[in-house]
């Protein structure tokens, strides 16, 4: 029975590592300007703390572009308190140095995203062929809060949302 428990709770963490793995193409409208977006996302690989400390929350970074624009952006849904004020974000792949980019923060405080294309596209070419992505940000008045991602499929994932925005 023990050994049964045992190959039950490895099987669901294999496929939670699997799953962890999947980068998601969708297609939604922008809350900012109501406009249709493509978009590539994928769910943190593990939880952090929300901002009370109470419950945990899987943040979600998503590369997106407009149908017909070769451009990207950046988001990620922290779905927690980070700022009410543009604040520096660092993403750090496979123990590499850092690129830290400053993000907006949107109406809601837990957002954050790129506001120039260029952004995005440098990390893009940052994260290429990488296998695991660190991203830090420091909440205000708060402690620095690290996430991680698993950045298998990420290139692929990345050409299927190009051609899908047209770009």
């Amino acid at each position: 029975m023990r050994r049964a428990r045992v190959l039950a709770a490895a099987a669901c963490l294999l496929c939670a590592a699997q799953a962890a793995a999947d980068w998601a193409l969708g297609d939604a409208d922008d809350p900012q300007s109501y406009q249709p977006v493509m978009s590539l996302s994928q769910d943190s690989i593990a939880t952090i703390d929300d901002e009370y400390g109470t419950g945990e929350v899987r943040p979600r970074l998503e590369f997106r572009c407009s149908q017909g624009s070769a451009s990207l952006g950046l988001r990620i849904d922290w779905q927690r308190f980070i700022s009410s004020f543009d604040t520096e974000v660092s993403f750090a792949a496979d123990g590499e140095e850092p690129l830290s980019v400053k993000l907006a923060v949107d109406r809601s405080n837990e957002v954050t995203s790129t506001r120039a294309a260029g952004d995005a596209a440098s990390l893009a070419a940052y994260l290429a062929g990488r296998s695991e992505l660190a991203v830090t940000v420091t909440p205000y008045a708060g402690v620095p809060v690290t996430i991680r991602y698993d950045l298998a499929g990420l290139d692929a994932g990345l050409e299927q949302l190009r051609d899908a925005c047209g770009g």
